[in-house]
This record gives C-alpha cells, structure tokens and sequence, in this order.
C-alpha cells in the first residue's frame, strides 16, 4: 500500500490486491484530490482485498454494487456524476442483474437491457454506468473480463431540429446587442461571462475577481462551483485542459472592469446574490429561463452561451485549434461536433460572398 503526492497536486494509491490466475501481483491504482480521500479509498481498496476467494466467485451484481462500486465511486467521481450513476443503476442495471452472479453477466443479458431502453442517449449512459462497474469487477478480480465494453446494437439516435434546447447567437454582434437588452446585474454578468468566454455553468460562478488581469486582458479559469452532497462547493477543473486561459475583448473588459469598481474593487465571486454570497448557479439558472421569457428575449440557456461563443469565434475567423483550448476541450472532434451549430442564414450569406 502507498499513497504519495503527483506533481499536480493530487493524490495516488496503490494497493495490492491480489495476484491473477498466474500468480502475478494484481495492483489496483487511483488518483484523488484530496489526501483525504485516497486514504479512505487506501482503506476501501484493502478491505476488499482481503475478501475470501468464494465470497468472490457468489457475488452477485446488485451485492458488488452496495458493498464494492458504490462505496469507492462516491470518493472517486464528483457529486453529479456519482448521482448519474446510482440513477442508471436503480432504472436500469440493478432491475436486470440484481440477483444474476457476476460471471453470469453475458452479452446477451446486456443486449436485452440496452435495447429496451427509451433512446439511443439513455442506452448510451446506461453501457456506459455498466462498463465503469464491471471495469471495477475486473479491477478487484470478480470477473475476468468486461462484457460491457463489447459492441451492442443500440435504439436508432434522435434527430432533432437545431433549435430544439433553445436558441444561439452566431455572431459578437449579436451578443452585445443580446447583453444590451438585459437589466439586471446578475443576468448580465451571467451573459458577459458565458457568451463572452464560453464557460461552462459551474465556471461561471466559479470564477473570481481575481481571476481577471485586466491589464492583459486575460481570463484564468482554474475552478468550477459544482453540487455536491451537502450543496455547492468549489472544485478544480476536471481535466488539466479545462484549467485555461481566455482573452477578453475590449469591450468586455471596459464593461467588466465599470461593475469591478462600482462595487468597490471586490475580491471572490464576481456572479452573486443580492446579499453579496456567491450566487447558487441552479437557483440563477431557472431564474434567467423565467426573466428571458418574461422579456421576450431569445432563448439562450446558459449551455448555449458556450455554444453561441464557440460558433461567434469560428464566424470571426479564428482557429478550430484555438477555439478549442479556450472552451478546454481535450479534442477538437469535441468542439466541432458538439459545439459549433451554424444558422443556414448564416450559411446563404457566406455563400453568397463566396461566389459574387
């Protein structure tokens, strides 16, 4: 057993937990934010080891879910993601294997589930919530492979109109004249900060005064505010490319750096409430849903935000590369794929300029 320090910050276990059907030492290896939490995954991860070989051999899956997947997933995976899981399990998963034994997993019985799931999405969260438990199974010696991980034919995907979860602007233009229409301070700096940097949700609130040289006009996004057990709290970005730097255009930094003065050059939150707290990014979000539609403005949900900058960069004539990195995206397949959504007005007029 050992848990020592990475030169990022975090931290790493490493147990043994057995040896393979050829008598090789079996290690099992995990990285945490806290020293905290690798020692109690330290302490988890020997336990289990020390379970007896028949108790292994006669587990079922709905027993490896309670006293193996879910006790060492809630240390490792953050608050929203363990709740996804636990809601694929409890809809889905547990229904089907609760009582089959490991090994009785087939490709077959796996087939049966995701095909009758509802849509090609659910199917896909599903297979996915199965192959991080049964990864798990294989990591501890229950199993010695992964059905999960295996092709299935799954329900055909949905084709949705382009508008279906809200509107976008494709444009800087657009935007400002977007953010000009809104009165109300939280609101707009919700806006500014999303259309204008493409923050995710939990980075929008998360970000701090501190965050910002205004002098560089430069944007560090190193933290996100995230629902966790017992409410919100502040956590570092989930990968190293989500940890970025984003420039500001001029304008935005005149009209941030105004509301950083007229609040009396503050530190910590820069979106908050009316008593000064840091504002709770799930009560602000249904709020601005309600104020668009009250004031007639366009549907722009804060995930749209992220897509109405990426799209506005691209239409500017920036880099795909950099378009990327300061969304803090790992690839740019991610970025083209999911992202970048174009106007067909759009379209005729850059086709139009192309040929006259």
């Amino acid at each position: 057993m050992a848990i020592d320090k990475t030169p990022s910050g975090k931290w790493r276990v490493r147990v043994e937990i057995g040896r393979d059907a050829n008598g090789c030492r079996k290690r099992k290896t995990g990285v945490f934010p806290t020293k905290r939490e690798a020692k109690a995954a330290e302490h988890l991860w020997s336990e289990l080891a020390r379970k007896n070989v028949v108790v292994r051999e006669s587990m079922t899956f709905g027993q490896f879910v309670d006293t193996v997947y879910l006790p060492q997933a809630k240390t490792r995976v953050r608050y929203n993601t363990y709740r996804m899981y636990v809601r694929d399990l409890k809809l889905r998963l547990l229904p089907a294997f609760d009582h089959i034994k490991m090994e009785d997993i087939t490709h077959e019985r796996i087939q049966a589930v995701l095909g009758a799931c509802s849509s090609y999405k659910v199917a896909t969260n599903t297979r996915d919530t199965l192959r991080q438990v049964l990864n798990e199974a294989v990591a501890f010696g229950y199993i010695n492979s992964n059905p999960a991980t295996q092709r299935y034919t799954m329900p055909k995907r949905e084709v949705y109109p382009e508008d279906h979860n809200g509107d976008w602007l494709t444009s800087f233009e657009q935007h400002d004249a977007f953010i000009d229409k809104i009165d109300n301070e939280l609101f707009k700096t919700i806006a500014v900060l999303g259309l204008s940097l493409g923050l995710r949700k939990g980075e929008i609130f998360g970000l701090n005064w501190e965050d910002i040289d205004f002098d560089k006009r430069l944007v560090h996004v190193q933290r996100t505010y995230v629902n966790e057990e017992h409410g919100h709290k502040l956590m570092p970005p989930k990968t190293k490319k989500s940890d970025r730097y984003i420039p500001l255009r001029k304008s935005i930094t005149k009209w941030l750096y105004e509301l950083y003065e007229r609040r009396e050059k503050p530190t910590g939150a820069i979106c908050v409430n009316y008593k000064g707290r840091r504002a709770n990014p799930r009560v602000a979000s249904h709020r601005w849903l309600a104020y668009v539609r009250k004031n007639n403005l366009p549907y722009v949900t804060m995930l749209n935000m992220r897509h109405s900058f990426a799209t506005a960069c691209l239409m500017a004539g920036m880099e795909i590369s950099k378009v990327s990195r300061y969304l803090g995206h790992a690839s740019i397949n991610t970025t083209v794929a999911r992202y970048v959504r174009y106007k067909a007005e759009d379209m005729v007029s850059d086709f139009d300029s192309f040929i006259e």
